[in-house]
């Protein structure tokens, strides 16, 4: 819903085209918390209900955020947010990060 409400296509292995403007546009508005659901889902590609760095990494990568595209980096963002250091975001730290943007 929230990458079809931004006209971004979803490929079925999960790759995604979208540019920095439509993935900020993302974020101009309140999400609704199924809004956030369907967004944790892009990120959580083998769905197992974890973003782990090479989830990321993939994402960041497919949204064309260079600073994003290493792995290293998407450790250390991961990190920030995950408070039992098993290098895994769950779906409720997901979205205290979403918080943190609209904050």
């Amino acid at each position: 819903m929230v990458m079809n409400r931004l006209n971004i296509a979803c490929a079925e292995d999960g790759d995604t085209n979208i540019g920095l403007d439509e993935f900020s546009a993302l974020f101009d508005e309140e999400l609704s918390l199924q809004e956030v659901m369907e967004t944790f889902k892009v990120f959580d590609v083998n769905k197992d209900g974890f973003i782990d760095a090479n989830e990321l990494q993939r994402v960041m990568c497919s949204l064309d955020l260079k600073e994003g595209c290493e792995l290293e980096e998407c450790r250390r963002m991961i990190r920030a947010f995950d408070k039992n250091g098993d290098g895994l975001i769950d779906f409720s730290a997901f979205v205290k990060f979403i918080e943190e943007i609209f904050s």
